[in-house]
């Protein structure tokens, strides 16, 4: 319960990612729930795809240097691409429905492949930008800035209205074509207004939120109203508030479980969608009841999480700080900000080793900490050179330890995961261990699993360094994080 109170706070560090993801969970079902009624829901998995394609086409360009009268903004370049090419597919839908030739399904399918491999292309074709641009395309929602959320609620808010004011013409093209036309005169205006608000929401959403949210977001709340309402009035207004309820409960999963938000949120759309079908064949009341524990259960479970242990308090012992294990299977070393020194390192004058990684800086942090709190703090390699290292298994590094001769208290620290991929987030699991050397003893033990904030980092170095600093304050006082 204190987590979800904590979420709900306007003053909480992600607030504006959940404001962001609402907005997403309440729009997106609303485009999607026409497009189900429309049976072209192949289009919400093909225009997200489609879209990324223009992101990784306008950073190409970028690259190139045609896009040098452009603001230099990496949102303003992967929005123009993602918009630009969402928008030239919708006009070649078009135009090949008029056409009449071939199937909808093979035209969206075959533009779903295309757009995946011109995807893949352009990120080959543009190697520098790699990462600017799988780092768009993944969306992260937990990254969006204040000013990123006006624009979301800005573009959105102008669907909702349209949506809002064009329902009836919507629905009645969707439901029966041809009653529309006798009242209407034509079908062919609100099919194209249609797609224009839908390609809109799809090609801003996807980045802000990545493709597969997106997708998720257009369809399974949709998918999951459908069999449990009659009225197409009432399948419209639960489609977006099952989306919402999506949003927050996959919002709430990712921080408590310290989980990517895109993944959990769709697969708390799937667990929907299976909980929907499954009320459709059990008695209203049974469902309503069945829905009710499952999500008592689901916040009990989550908010049942025992504090962590606190950390023991200094003693006569001597404690030797190992240096921390590297479990990632990534290079933590820290990027180089001087250009002179990148170059040394490129011309071999200098080896890569030497660079200061997150192990070093944990440990050096740990034994500052350590030292103020009041411990007698050294490390292994100060006794032998050749006990540096330390394996996470307590009776070995115990036994190891003692054929070094050391004698007191060993702390093990083993980092399973450090994702640097923003400046304002890290993600980082790792496991501390505190054993006694003389009998391999596990004194106290503690996983650390959260995303790290780190608003005020200008560079990755910096944001790795606030992270340690954060780290190491948690663990060692676990009462004040």
């Amino acid at each position: 319960m204190e987590t979800l109170l904590q979420i709900l706070n306007p003053s909480y560090l992600l607030f504006p990612a959940l404001v962001g993801s609402a907005i997403l969970g309440f729009v997106c079902p609303s485009v999607g729930a026409y497009l189900i009624l429309r049976r072209t829901i192949f289009l919400g998995l093909t225009l997200p795809q489609v879209a990324a394609a223009g992101v990784a086409f306008a950073f190409w360009m970028a690259q190139l240097g045609f896009a040098a009268a452009f603001p230099a903004s990496e949102r303003f370049l992967g929005m123009a691409g993602s918009l630009l090419f969402t928008f030239v597919a919708l006009l070649l839908f078009a135009y090949f429905e008029r056409r009449g030739k071939g199937t909808a399904e093979g035209r969206l399918a075959a533009a779903y492949a295309l757009a995946g491999a011109l995807t893949i292309l352009f990120i080959v074709f543009n190697p520098a930008g790699e990462i600017e641009i799988l780092g768009m395309l993944k969306g992260e929602v937990l990254s969006l800035a204040k000013g990123e959320i006006k624009l979301l609620a800005a573009v959105f808010g102008f669907v909702v209205a349209a949506m809002f004011l064009f329902r009836r013409e919507f629905l009645l093209s969707a439901f029966d074509r041809d009653l529309s036309f006798l009242l209407k005169g034509g079908n062919t205006l609100w099919d194209v207004i249609l797609y224009l608000l839908a390609g809109l929401s799809i090609a801003v959403g996807v980045i802000m939120a990545g493709p597969l949210l997106i997708f998720g977001f257009l369809v399974l709340p949709a998918l999951a109203a459908k069999p449990i309402v009659k009225g197409m009035t009432a399948f419209l207004w639960l489609a977006p508030l099952l989306g919402v309820l999506m949003a927050f409960l996959g919002f709430y999963l990712s921080v408590k479980l310290d989980t990517p938000l895109g993944p959990t949120d769709v697969a708390v759309g799937c667990a929907m969608l299976f909980i929907a079908n499954l009320a459709r064949a059990l008695p209203l009341r049974s469902a309503a009841t069945a829905l009710m524990v499952i999500i008592a259960s689901l916040f009990a479970g989550c908010a049942s999480v025992q504090a962590p242990a606190a950390f023991p308090a200094p003693g006569s012992a001597p404690l030797w700080l190992a240096r921390p294990s590297n479990d990632t299977n990534l290079n933590l070393a820290l990027p180089e900000n001087n250009p002179l020194r990148s170059l040394a390192e490129m011309a071999g004058k200098i080896p890569n080793e030497s660079r200061q990684t997150v192990m070093d800086l944990l440990r050096d942090e740990l034994q500052s900490e350590l030292k103020r709190r009041g411990f007698q703090v050294s490390r292994p390699e100060e006794a032998d050179k050749r006990i540096a290292n330390f394996p996470f298994a307590a009776e070995t590094a115990a036994g190891n330890a003692r054929q070094g001769k050391l004698a007191g208290l060993l702390l093990l620290t083993d980092i399973l995961r450090w994702n640097a991929d923003s400046r304002q987030f890290i993600g980082v699991i790792a496991d501390f261990k505190l054993i006694r050397i003389v009998d391999g003893a596990t004194l106290w033990q503690r996983r650390y699993q959260r995303a790290v904030p780190t608003p005020s980092a200008t560079n990755l170095a910096q944001a790795s360094s606030d992270a340690v600093k954060m780290v190491v304050r948690d663990i060692l006082d676990p009462a004040g994080s």
